[in-house]
C-alpha cells in the first residue's frame, strides 16, 4: 500500500470517527475513552476535519432550484452566484455542462 492510500485510509477512519463521536453526544473525554483513544488524537481530528464534514451536510441540504429554459425570454442569460464564484449562463446552454459544473463548484466552494 504506498503513502498516499494509507493516508487516505486514515483519513477515512477518523473521519468515521468524528462523525461517530459528533453523534454520541458525549465529551471528549469520555468518548475517547469508551474507544481507548487519546484525547488528543480525537481534538486533532476534530481541527481538521470537522469543519470539512460541517460543509459536506450543508452541501448535501443544499436544494436544486428548478428553471424553465422552454420559455423564450428577452433576456440572454442569467448569472449565478456561488461563494464567490459568478457563472454566466447564456441562452442555449447544455443543461448537463451546467449541472456538472455547478456540482464541481459546490465540492470546492
Amino acid at each position: 500500500m504506498t503513502q498516499a492510500e494509507q493516508r487516505a485510509e486514515k483519513r477515512t477512519l477518523w473521519e468515521e470517527r468524528v462523525t461517530a463521536f459528533k453523534a454520541s453526544g458525549q465529551s471528549v473525554r469520555r468518548w475517547c475513552s469508551e474507544q481507548g483513544l487519546p484525547e488528543h488524537q480525537l481534538r486533532y481530528w476534530l481541527q481538521r476535519i470537522l469543519p470539512e464534514v460541517e460543509h459536506a451536510k450543508q452541501v448535501r441540504a443544499s436544494r436544486w432550484v428548478a428553471i424553465d429554459t422552454s420559455q423564450q425570454s428577452i433576456s440572454s442569460g442569467i448569472s449565478l452566484r456561488i461563494g464567490a464564484v459568478v457563472l454566466e449562463v447564456q441562452r442555449g446552454f447544455d443543461q448537463q455542462v451546467l449541472v456538472d459544473v455547478l456540482r464541481s463548484l459546490m465540492d470546492i466552494c
